[in-house]
């Protein structure tokens, strides 16, 4: 694939297999030095340019008999991650002989700082790991020099923080794919609200972002046509091609730390279920393991609806969730990275949206996950401002402010905000049950009447209520569920039926649109999550 800047860039092979002879990677090592070489003397002569790195540039071509090729999300106006060590790798080939790693020079200059890395090659492949840096608004360049031969270079590189977005639509959600036309707005707005409902787009030149591609085929992370081959930032038309979700977030993590620029990998990809996006699965091959050795500040993540079309999908659901949370950690080098993601919001469509909810619960204390710390989930139960209708229901403000106060915990090492997470339910009498929460989740439980209009906001989602919470239900060994009624005692929560007199099973908000006028929420008017729970004597 050619790519025209001011030098040729041509994307290398896109892999090199360790098990290749020695003779046979010389021998590929050749043939891409080669070819780059030519091609890039041939359009850098045409075009009167010297064969150093295009500002757009992911890859770029030979610089005298040595050739580079870096990932395409390494790229003008990128940001790498604060407060951590970066690694950055390529292609590398010399037509005329091995390549000798001391000879290569990775550079970051700027700031009043300089910091080059040690490199390491193998396969015909380099990586350089460079010291951390501090956060930075003030641009660095970067340069890959093989001997005093500058080979790649970007002249616009930030130090932040970076979280890579995936999921799917609701995560992908942006103006310009889901309301950029008549048509789109028609099939996405639905009757429930217009266009000036949708959150303001939000204009800030520290926030930058690229998007990968809608497909798995030929290129590691490939980027999206869109993004002319560099980062963009979160201003004017730009902002429009970023998901309304993660630039939300980004929004309030800035109001935080206003000096610490923020990066989104967004790799979110509508309509997907689970298994596109765990080990084996196509998105993931393309789109999350080329980023390994990347470090980022965490991963945000909302997706569940097409798994919640069938049964076993939805069943299936928290296996394949704790699998991915473990991956990435592994992918991106942390055992313990943040990893905060999204509890399915209220829609009907899909038969089994309450399975995949109650899932995403349990994920929290899977005991397949190799580590618990920095999980933080999302409930959305009350953020779709009464537009529960549409499978994509706004809301995506308060979704972000929620996110933003866990990661913000985390950057504390404080506890992560939650909204009340049921823990057991113990039979305290005929048709009574004492349900308990837990630790540090049920503090000032109270009754509070959602807002499901326009108007609700961050600050205003909710109002006290003297109604009693609904949406609880009970069954015995039967599985027929009836109502049952709720009582607050300090930091639990007294359910009584008298039709059902051995109580077996308790169950909140179980349905994929439920409506209540009253639900529980805590001191920190965070909702409790729904849940089905088996009880004890």
């Amino acid at each position: 694939m050619l790519h025209t800047a001011r030098t040729t860039h041509i994307s290398p092979p896109q892999t090199r297999r360790s098990h290749l002879a020695n003779d046979c990677r010389r021998a590929l090592a050749l043939l891409l030095a080669l070819c780059l070489s030519v091609c890039a003397g041939a359009c850098g002569a045409a075009s009167g340019t010297s064969a150093t790195a295009a500002p757009t540039g992911g890859t770029n071509s030979a610089q005298g008999t040595v050739s580079v090729a870096m990932q395409p999300y390494v790229a003008e106006q990128m940001v790498l991650q604060r407060d951590a060590p970066i690694t950055l790798s390529g292609l590398i080939a010399r037509q005329d002989g091995e390549v000798d790693a001391s000879a290569i020079t990775v550079t970051l200059t700027g700031d009043r700082t300089r910091r080059s890395g040690k490199t390491t090659v193998k396969d015909n492949r380099f990586t350089a790991t460079l010291d951390a840096l501090p956060a930075s608004e003030t641009p660095y360049e970067l340069t890959v020099a093989y001997g005093d031969q500058t080979v790649f270079h970007l002249n616009t590189v930030y130090i932040g923080d970076v979280f890579v977005a995936s999921g799917q639509s609701n995560m992908e959600l942006n103006y310009q794919q889901y309301y950029g036309t008549a048509d789109r707005a028609r099939r996405n707005l639905g009757s429930t609200f217009t266009l000036s409902d949708l959150p303001a787009l939000v204009d800030d030149p520290a926030i930058h972002f690229i998007r990968a591609a809608h497909t798995t085929e030929g290129a590691d992370f490939p980027v999206d046509s869109v993004m002319d081959g560099q980062w963009k930032p979160c201003t004017g038309t730009d902002a429009q091609y970023l998901g309304y979700l993660p630039q939300l977030f980004a929004q309030r993590l800035r109001a935080d730390e206003p000096h610490v620029p923020i990066g989104i990998i967004q790799t979110a990809w509508g309509g997907t279920p689970i298994r596109d996006h765990v080990p084996g699965g196509r998105i993931y091959k393309n789109h999350i393991a080329p980023l390994r050795g990347t470090h980022i500040a965490g991963v945000i993540w909302y997706q569940g609806c097409n798994d919640a079309w069938q049964l076993q999908n939805a069943l299936d659901y928290e296996a394949r969730f704790s699998t991915l949370i473990n991956d990435y950690r592994t992918v991106f080098e942390d055992p313990q990275m943040p990893f905060l993601y999204v509890q399915l919001a209220r829609w009907g469509g899909a038969q089994y949206t309450q399975y995949v909810r109650q899932a995403q619960l349990d994920t929290l204390t899977d005991p397949n996950l190799k580590n618990t710390a920095n999980l933080g989930m999302t409930v959305t139960i009350d953020t779709d401002k009464g537009t529960s209708s549409v499978i994509h229901p706004l809301g995506k403000d308060i979704i972000a402010t929620r996110m933003a106060s866990q990661w913000r915990a985390i950057r504390a090492h404080k506890a992560i905000p939650s909204g009340p997470l049921a823990a057991t339910a113990r039979r305290t009498g005929d048709g009574t049950v004492q349900l308990a929460f837990r630790n540090g989740t049920a503090q000032g439980l109270r009754a509070m009447k959602p807002d499901y209009s326009l108007s609700a906001s961050a600050d205003a989602v909710a109002t006290a209520t003297s109604q009693p919470v609904e949406g609880f239900e009970v069954a015995d060994s039967s599985g027929e569920f009836h109502k049952a009624t709720a009582s607050i005692n300090g930091d639990t929560v007294i359910l009584r039926c008298p039709q059902v007199r051995a109580i077996s099973q308790v169950r909140y908000l179980w349905a994929g649109e439920p409506h209540s006028d009253s639900l529980l929420y805590n001191a920190s008017a965070l909702p409790a999550s729904p849940f089905i729970l088996a009880v004890s004597r």
